[in-house]
């Protein structure tokens, strides 16, 4: 203000001095000089006179008062928020947005086990009459040698599908999202690496990321979602809520959607290279059903090498697994249907699930087979069932160890299964699933198919309260119209090869996120029955092998030695946290 006070007295300064400049100036100039003086001494005032109507402009502006302030809101009522803000919601913070997409588990539990082997005996088997394969059986003598190994008790530490993942979303319009995730396997109990073990290898890397469901896709408001990558079947998903056991030595999967009575599951498992369509829920969500497709992308007629772009056979380990022949042959399939339809409505719960492999290959199955009629096929020197072009194209010295593998022992294999769930009031929860398993090969071949028959499966979860819960299963397979004779102590004489699985469980929710668990598991295998305890995810399987060592590939299936009607038991304790 100070400035604007001073300015009109320095203005008239200003004018007297230019007018005593022009008077001056004229007492020495000739009028000529004296008219251009004043010339510019009127352009000069009409300048200042400009001027000093702009600063007194400005000083009205400075001296106006401020505006008043919009009067207080009375006593108690909420402060006014213009219309914009109230519709506009906050966003929300892109950090807390990231760290919501991610979860995962961590399970890890301290077992001991038992394989139930020690003891047992094994006696060679031939045919009466040599050139028959219908003369019956007769047993050898002289028994082959005994289990290898450690065979009572022993300690282990187990990772149980402990993983990590980040799913999300993008927002395309209001009717349409991007929708991706990807998971990786943690091992908190042993080194990171390939999927190796005694019994079984495989070329996948278990704890890197993209092992495990792994898809992108879109997401619609009204149709459902589709999704392209690597995920767990209709079949699995179905009734994996059946399960209390999940991950623990009495998973269901011991036995169900388990065709070969071992470590590896044969249906429900994660597939790769696959599309997936989930659909909405009709009828008040009442009603879903999910369909899956798998290509085989397999460029062999028979299926006997890995799939273009995976690093594992379709079923689901690597070629020469079990020191086998380094082929896709005991298990590799090529296409691959999932299908699953689920209904709920308040306490109970229903599902019915599909699932179909195609011209399954399983030849391996005849090399080492101790199986008679095997023995008589091989026999006969020009069975069409037998590859003999493939045994002759080994060295004379794997030869001598090894035999023949099948030719033709290709065909679909399928699944079928219903299940149902109702959980009561006061807090007791009833599972039960019936499943059929079917393959489909040449009659010449069905003597040694072991991956048809019936399972059941019923589960009883009570809960105490809201900390404390107590499971108990029991999953039965039924006998199979035959057996490949893979077992060092393989009885064709034995043909009720069922076996039953009992398993007991109690759980205490520490909280919301972390469960301490405390289970046993029994699986009583009876006649050539193997089935194990543990398959379908944990990260240590107890299976009916011993600790034979195969020192050098030879290509004559031998390795750990399995054994027919054994009797696994364990303990296991551990905590399960999920986030």
């Amino acid at each position: 203000m100070l400035k604007f006070k001073l300015a009109k007295p320095m203005l008239v300064a200003l004018a007297a001095c230019a007018a005593s400049v022009a008077f001056n100036g004229a007492v020495f100039a000739d009028d000529a000089q004296t008219q251009a003086l004043k010339d510019q001494m009127r352009i000069m005032q009409q300048q200042m006179q400009e001027m000093q109507k702009q600063i007194e402009e400005l000083s009205k502006q400075k001296a106006a008062p401020p505006a008043a302030a919009p009067p207080a809101p009375p006593a108690g009522a909420a402060p006014s928020v213009p219309k914009a803000a109230k519709e506009a919601p906050p966003a929300e913070p892109k950090l807390d947005k990231l760290l919501k997409g991610f979860y995962g588990r961590m399970d890890v539990s301290a077992d001991v086990v038992s394989k139930g082997i020690n003891g047992m005996v094994a006696y060679p088997y031939s045919l009466v009459d040599p050139t028959n394969p219908n003369s019956g059986y007769v047993r050898g003598t002289t028994p082959k040698s005994g289990p290898v190994g450690r065979l009572g008790y022993q300690p282990a530490l187990s990772t149980n599908k402990s993983a990590i993942g980040y799913r999300g979303s993008h927002k395309i319009n209001d009717n349409l999202d991007f929708i991706y995730q990807a998971e990786s396997y943690i091992a908190f109990t042993a080194a990171p690496g390939l999927s190796g073990t005694s019994t079984s290898s495989s070329n996948v890397v278990r704890f890197g990321l993209g092992y495990g469901d792994a898809y992108v896709g879109f997401k619609g408001k009204d149709w459902g979602s589709i999704k392209v990558g690597t995920v767990y079947a209709p079949y699995r998903q179905s009734t994996q809520r059946l399960n209390p056991f999940a991950e623990m030595l009495g998973d269901y999967n011991v036995v169900m959607a388990n065709s070969g009575g071992d470590n590896r599951v044969e249906f429900g498992t994660r597939l790769e290279h696959s599309i997936m369509y989930e659909s909405p829920k009709f009828f008040g969500n009442a009603l879903n059903f999910d369909l899956l497709f798998s290509p085989g992308q397999n460029r062999s007629v028979d299926n006997t090498i890995t799939s273009s772009g995976s690093p594992d056979c379709n079923g689901g380990n690597s070629p020469g697994s079990g020191n086998l022949l380094l082929n896709c042959d005991d298990g590799g399939f090529d296409n691959a249907f999932s299908a699953d339809v689920r209904f709920e409505l308040g306490g109970f719960y229903a599902t019915a699930a599909y699932e179909l492999h195609k011209n399954v290959n399983r030849n391996s199955d005849g090399i080492g087979a101790n199986h008679p009629i095997y023995g008589y096929l091989v026999g006969t020197g020009t069975s069409p069932y037998i590859d003999y072009a493939g045994f002759a194209s080994l060295p004379p010295d794997q030869q001598a160890v090894s035999s023949p593998a099948y030719l033709r022992d290709i065909g679909d294999e399928s699944a079928v299964k219903i299940g149902a769930q109702y959980k009561f009031g006061f807090g007791l929860t009833v599972n039960a699933i019936g499943e059929y398993l079917k393959r489909d090969i040449p009659a010449a071949l069905r003597f040694q198919n072991e991956r048809q028959r019936f399972g059941t499966w019923l589960a009883l979860t009570q809960a105490f309260n809201e900390k404390n819960s107590v499971s108990a299963g029991w999953a039965h397979a039924g006998k199979t119209p035959g057996d490949p004779g893979g077992q060092h102590n393989y009885d064709p004489t034995n043909t009720d090869n069922h076996a039953d699985m009992f398993a007991l469980a109690y759980k205490y929710k520490v909280d919301k996120q972390l469960t301490w668990y405390l289970d046993s598991a029994l699986t009583i295998n009876h006649g050539n029955a193997h089935y194990d305890l543990g398959a379908g995810g944990r990260g240590i399987a107890y299976d009916c092998h011993d600790a034979t060592h195969a020192t050098t590939i030879d290509y004559s299936s031998a390795g750990p030695t399995t054994w027919g009607g054994c009797r696994l038991i364990g303990f296991s304790t551990g905590v399960d946290y999920r986030f």
